[in-house]
């Protein structure tokens, strides 16, 4: 039996791309780049800021998480409501964080306070609305298959918006400040108006996908410590969210517009080019990344070929590992450079599913809790997942930014045009080998958490199967005592 009709997937996957707009600001190598080149912050600044901000998202998330777990609304749902409220928020903050009303180094207290203040609030409303968005990939079918079907679209399409406009944002901004004359600060805050506020308004479809598994909610957590406690039971979830909190030390892919800046000449592609450091970062992502859109077509393949969705992950980390460290070696002077790039590229093609495998990973670990438990934790689950997503985010981004620091980095005004030569010896030495290799490190790390997930397609079987049975019995159990109720 199907559950999921057209009109309700298109809407979802529709509101799923207008909020992947809005993070498409936020979740890239522009943020780290807009905060030390446009907003002008020192690098050792930036990667505190960065740093405590994931924390505070680290607290924020699975609070919020078992907030959304412990609260019904008064027509049964517990996620819908959420998408629903929360669009009009997230675009409005989200414009406002970037702001940049002084650079000024004597204003630069009450511009970092600014920006907190700001970054707290959006963290919030995007938080509640995030949580809801991929807890609800849970709920809209009680058939396993029909759920992964569902989750492997809604993460094609949600990396497919988030890729393309992460990587044409940047390049489109920078070619028409270049071209007109305009400051990237007043062109940052156009574009945000445009994709970020529009894009909130667009991810309220996503408030058409329906609740269609329904459990007691007089046997759901009703304190924070059963949630936390129940949390820490799920294996399966900790050991996935683990094994990417360890992507973080891939930080070397939010230096690649930094090396593109300070390390290739202007006329890299042409004399009277205006694409600038961003726009190359374009190519380079677009080069190594867009090839795992194709991944995501094949996830089912590689889960099938390796038994399952755990196996997959194992297979495109490794993949991963070995293109990285061959193009390291073959350097970046001359042809080099695009050979490199492209064999990163063919090594991604497997990498690109990689968001579909834990997806389908976390549904089955609430499965296999509530199997356990009889209890369903939608809510903390994907709380976990909005965690490490912006922990490692944070954490990559606090590395990167601290390197720089390391390195002696001194952010060179674009106004200036050159910038080839302008950096320390630290920087010159150290930016190609942490561009390349940190993620080889992530990927082998990552691998690690994944050795210790045991969770047979025979085990996924049996608990979806002995699940419906207890849904059917408490259904006619329900109707039963309702039935006596009428007649006394």
């Amino acid at each position: 039996m199907k559950y999921i009709g057209k009109k309700e997937k298109i809407s979802f996957y529709a509101g799923l791309s207008g909020q992947n707009l809005v993070y498409s600001f936020i979740g890239a190598s522009f943020f780290t780049y807009f905060m030390t080149d446009i907003a002008m912050f020192p690098a050792a600044i930036v990667s505190v800021l960065l740093i405590v901000m994931k924390v505070w998202d680290g607290v924020n998330d699975p609070l919020i998480g078992a907030m959304v777990d412990r609260h019904h609304f008064k027509n049964g749902e517990k996620l819908r409501p959420f998408l629903r409220y929360t669009p009009l928020p997230v675009g409005i903050v989200t414009v406002l964080l970037f702001i940049v009303f002084s650079t000024d180094e004597d204003l630069l207290w009450l511009r970092v306070s600014y920006f907190v203040i700001m970054y707290i609030a959006w963290d919030i409303v995007y938080t509640l609305q995030d949580v809801a968005m991929w807890g609800i990939t849970a709920m809209v079918s009680p058939d396993g298959n029909e759920r992964d079907s569902f989750v492997k679209w809604a993460r094609t399409v949600g990396s497919v918006v988030y890729g393309v406009f992460s990587m044409g944002i940047p390049m489109v901004l920078e070619m028409i400040a270049k071209a007109t004359g305009s400051s990237m600060a007043l062109m940052t805050v156009v574009f945000v108006v445009i994709f970020g506020l529009g894009g909130a308004m667009l991810s309220y479809r996503a408030s058409y996908a329906q609740e269609r598994i329904r459990v007691n909610t007089q046997v759901q957590q009703s304190s924070l410590r059963d949630c936390f406690a129940l949390l820490f039971k799920n294996k399966m979830l900790l050991l996935v969210t683990l094994s990417n909190l360890l992507g973080a030390f891939g930080f070397g892919g939010q230096l690649v517009t930094y090396f593109f800046k300070y390390k290739i000449p202007a006329d890299f592609l042409g004399a009277n080019s205006i694409i600038g450091a961003l726009g190359l970062t374009t190519i380079y992502a677009a080069i190594t990344g867009a090839p795992g859109f194709i991944g995501m077509l094949f996830a089912d393949k590689m889960k099938k070929i390796f038994k399952s969705y755990v196996g997959a992950l194992i297979f495109m980390q490794s993949c991963n590992i070995v293109v990285r460290v061959i193009a390291f070696l073959i350097g970046y002077n001359g042809i080099g450079l695009w050979i490199g790039l492209a064999l990163i590229g063919i090594g991604c093609i497997p990498l690109g599913a990689s968001s579909i495998a834990q997806t389908s990973i976390f549904c089955d670990s609430i499965d296999y809790m509530e199997w356990k438990t009889g209890q369903r934790m939608e809510g903390v689950a994907f709380s976990m997942q909005t965690f490490f997503t912006k922990i490692s985010s944070g954490v990559t981004a606090g590395l990167a930014t601290l390197a720089l620091h390391l390195m002696h980095y001194r952010a060179v005004d674009d106004s200036v045009g050159v910038f080839v030569g302008t950096q320390s010896a630290a920087f010159e030495t150290w930016i190609w080998p942490l561009v390349m290799l940190t993620p080889a490190l992530a990927s082998f790390l990552s691998i690690i958490p994944l050795l210790f997930i045991h969770y047979t397609p025979r085990q996924r079987t049996q608990v979806e199967h002995d699940l419906q049975e207890r849904r059917a019995a408490a259904g006619t159990a329900a109707t039963e005592i309702a039935a006596e109720s009428s007649t006394q």
